[in-house]
């Protein structure tokens, strides 16, 4: 099969996350040259004309990318669903993605902002998913956050920050419809939000990725032993040679907040912080200084707590 040269990736962000996104984009066409052309549809909520500028300032600089934007505001809108927005709600904006995009767009890459490639995904890119909605990554949780979606304590559950979308398929079947049913039955607030809801409604069609697509901070601080101790996973999960290789040498590198800070909080302790710095420098917004964790303070405890005593 002839491989595809170009690749149509979806970024969603606020103005608060447009430095990372924009590392993340910088490290996505550095290790991708491989491809003629990388587009790049950012679906924007309130960010600055003058961020905008800065980020579009980089297609001067790649000839092979392009930045299409995609405005979140009209869509949040039109859902007037009785939601508690206690993350930012632009993490939703994957579940509306058919509603964004034109209708001759069949595949796209979702990744989140905290993300960084680390190796070309032209493999990734060219998998056959037309049997499923989507490809994503294993992720490890309790049986209890299982339940509250649906999905039985031996059957996978998966992470959202990388997903290989099948649109085709999405738009056959009128998924975005069954996610927006989805949250209303929960009454608005679904475990896990928009990853909840990915998984409610899409557990038996989908594909499971190799774990080097989207190398989780949680495989940099436990072994494959602890994960599965502590999360109680009972379901197939990847195998300690497979958790070691992802580790060692990983494609897509997922800065998810458990257990330690992103690279861009203080008191990150995340062994590959530096590939961020890296290709942060890249970007217009080089010489970012280290904030504060303004994040909730269980979130804060949690990360405390395994940083000082679990070993």
């Amino acid at each position: 099969m002839e491989k595809d040269k170009i690749i149509n990736v979806v970024y969603s962000s606020d103005n608060n996350y447009i430095p990372h996104a924009a590392a993340s984009i910088v490290s996505l066409v550095e290790n991708n040259k491989s491809f003629e052309k990388i587009n790049i549809y950012f679906i924007q909520n309130c960010i600055s004309v003058e961020n905008r500028d800065r980020l579009e300032s980089l297609t001067k600089r790649y000839e092979q990318l392009s930045i299409i934007w995609l405005d979140f505001s009209k869509w949040i809108k039109q859902l007037e669903l009785n939601m508690e927005w206690n993350i930012s709600i632009s993490a939703y904006a994957r579940l509306l993605i058919t509603e964004m995009l034109k209708n001759d767009i069949n595949k796209v890459l979702y990744l989140d902002c905290d993300i960084i490639i680390n190796q070309s995904i032209e493999d990734l890119w060219n998998i056959d998913i037309a049997e499923y909605y989507v490809g994503a990554v294993q992720d490890a949780v309790n049986a209890e956050i299982k339940n509250a979606v649906g999905v039985k304590k031996k059957e996978p559950y998966f992470n959202s920050g990388v997903l290989l979308i099948n649109l085709k398929k999405w738009r056959e079947d009128h998924i975005s419809e069954k996610f927006l049913n989805f949250i209303e039955e929960h009454h608005g607030n679904v475990i896990h939000h928009d990853q909840g809801v990915i998984n409610g409604v899409l557990k038996h069609g989908i594909y499971k990725l190799p774990l080097n697509y989207n190398v989780m901070t949680i495989h940099y601080i436990f072994n494959r032993d602890q994960v599965m101790k502590y999360f109680k996973e009972s379901s197939k999960f990847y195998s300690n040679q497979e958790i070691e290789f992802a580790k060692n040498d990983p494609i897509i590198l997922h800065y998810t907040p458990s257990f330690t800070e992103r690279p861009w909080i203080l008191g990150c302790k995340h062994p590959k912080e530096q590939l961020y710095w890296e290709y942060l420098n890249k970007t217009p917004w080089k010489g970012l200084k280290k904030q504060k964790n303004q994040g909730k303070c269980y979130i804060k405890i949690i990360n405390w707590i395994y940083r000082n005593f679990y070993k």
